[in-house]
C-alpha cells in the first residue's frame, strides 16, 4: 500500500501545530535526537546516491533573497520556499528567515503534507552543524563561541551540546539585546550545566573557544567576520552565514590553513565559504565522512571548517520525521487541497458538467 493510499489528503501543519507537537507529545530535546538520527541517515543515504539534491534555485530582490529547495528519496520528493531579509525584525516584526515546505507523494505526486518551516529549518541547521561537529571537531572541546545571536544561534548550541561536553560558551552579536535575550533563554535550558559568557568582539569569542559557530546575516561585500590570526590550532569552526554569492564570514587565509569540509559541493562553491577557494581545495563533503568514505580531522591541531549553506535533504528528512510524527499524534488539519476528479481524464466532465 502506498504512502498516499494510507493517508487520503493533505495535511496542513501550521507552526503552531509543530511546536505543540514537539512540546506536548515529546521534548524539544527528544525531539532533537531524533533528528539527529534521520539527519544522520540522510547523509549516509547522500553519499550513497540514494537521495537526489539539484542546488536550489535562489532569486535576489532589493531587501533580501528568496530559495527554492528540492529533494527526493525512492519514496518522497520535498521543495522548501525560504527567505533570507535582514531588515525584517527592525522593520516589521517578522524573522530574518520565513520558510514553508511541500512534502509529497513521490508514487503518484499528490501532496501529502504543507507545512510551516521557519522552526524546523532553524533546528535542521543546528543539527547539522552537530553532525559536522561529532565528526570533525576534538572529543575533548569544552567551549564554544557563537558570533551571531539571532534565530539560528540557540538551536546551535543546544545541538551541538548534545555531541560534546560544553562547559563554557562565549556569544557575541552586534545587537547586545539579542546576546543577552540569548544568555537568558540558554541559562533556562542548560540551568548550572553551562557557563554564558557575553563577549565584546569576535575576535575575544575566538581565542575563548574550542569550537566557533558563525551565524550573522552580514551584507554582501563586507569584511570577513572572523580573521586568520584570532584561530587557534585544533579549532572547529561551524560557518552558516555565508549563504550567497559574495556574502562570506572567514578570512580566505584561514580558510588555506584549514581542512574544507562542505555540506553541499554544488552549492558551497559559489554560495559558501568556498566560493573564495579552488575546488581542489574541498577535502570533502560531509556525507561522504558520516558514511565513512572519508576521512574526517587528521589530528588534534588541525582547523576544521565545516562549510554549511544548508541543503534540501535537510528538509526532506525534517518533513519526513515531521509528518509521521503528526500523523500518530493526530496533529494539524487534513484537507483536500488537490481535488480528486470523478473522472480522471476528463476534468471538464468531472468539475463543469461539460
Amino acid at each position: 500500500m502506498t504512502v498516499f493510499q494510507n493517508h487520503k489528503g493533505t495535511l496542513i501543519l501550521q507552526e503552531s501545530d509543530i511546536i505543540n507537537l514537539i512540546n506536548c507529545k515529546t521534548t524539544l530535546d527528544s525531539f532533537l535526537r531524533q533528528l539527529f538520527s534521520v539527519m544522520e541517515d540522510g547523509f549516509r543515504d547522500f553519499a550513497k546516491k540514494q537521495i537526489a539534491n539539484p542546488p536550489r534555485h535562489e532569486f535576489y530582490f532589493d531587501k533580501g533573497s528568496v530559495e527554492a529547495m528540492s529533494a527526493s528519496d525512492n519514496k518522497y520528493f520535498s521543495c522548501k520556499i525560504v527567505n533570507t531579509h535582514k531588515d525584517n525584525p527592525v522593520f516589521y516584526g517578522l524573522p530574518t528567515i520565513i520558510a514553508n515546505g511541500i512534502l509529497v507523494d513521490g508514487e503518484t505526486g499528490y501532496p501529502l503534507m504543507v507545512t510551516g518551516s521557519t522552526v524546523l529549518t532553524a533546528l535542521r541547521t543546528g543539527v547539522a552543524s552537530a553532525i559536522a561537529t561529532k565528526y570533525l571537531s576534538n572529543k575533548n572541546d569544552k567551549s564554544i563561541g557563537i558570533i551571531g545571536n539571532g534565530a539560528q544561534s540557540l538551536p546551535q548550541l543546544h545541538a551541538i551540546s548534545m555531541v560534546r561536553n560544553i562547559e563554557n560558551a562565549y556569544i557575541y552579536d552586534t545587537d547586545e539585546q539579542a546576546s543577552r535575550s540569548f544568555k537568558k533563554s540558554a541559562e533556562n535550558l542548560f540551568g548550572r550545566d553551562l557557563d554564558i559568557h557575553i563577549i565584546k568582539s569576535p575576535q575575544d569569542v575566538c581565542t575563548h573557544s574550542d569550537i566557533i559557530v558563525t551565524a550573522t546575516c552580514k551584507d554582501k561585500y563586507a569584511t570577513p567576520i572572523v580573521k586568520n590570526k584570532w584561530v587557534s590550532e585544533g579549532t572547529h569552526i561551524n560557518a552558516i552565514g555565508g549563504d550567497a554569492p559574495n556574502k562570506v564570514e572567514l578570512e580566505k587565509s584561514l580558510i588555506d590553513r584549514s581542512k574544507v569540509i562542505v555540506d553541499f559541493i554544488d552549492q558551497a562553491v559559489y554560495e559558501g565559504e568556498s566560493q573564495q577557494i579552488l575546488q581542489s581545495q574541498i577535502h570533502s563533503d560531509l556525507a561522504k565522512i558520516v558514511a565513512g568514505l572519508s576521512k574526517g580531522r587528521d589530528n588534534e591541531k588541525q582547523i576544521t571548517i565545516f562549510d554549511s549553506v544548508g541543503f534540501a535533504m535537510e528538509d526532506l528528512q525534517v518533513y519526513k520525521l515531521v509528518y509521521e510524527m503528526a500523523i500518530k499524534e493526530n496533529i494539524g488539519n487534513m484537507v483536500n487541497i488537490s481535488s480528486i476528479p470523478k473522472y480522471s481524464k476528463n476534468i471538464y466532465k468531472s468539475y463543469f458538467d461539460i
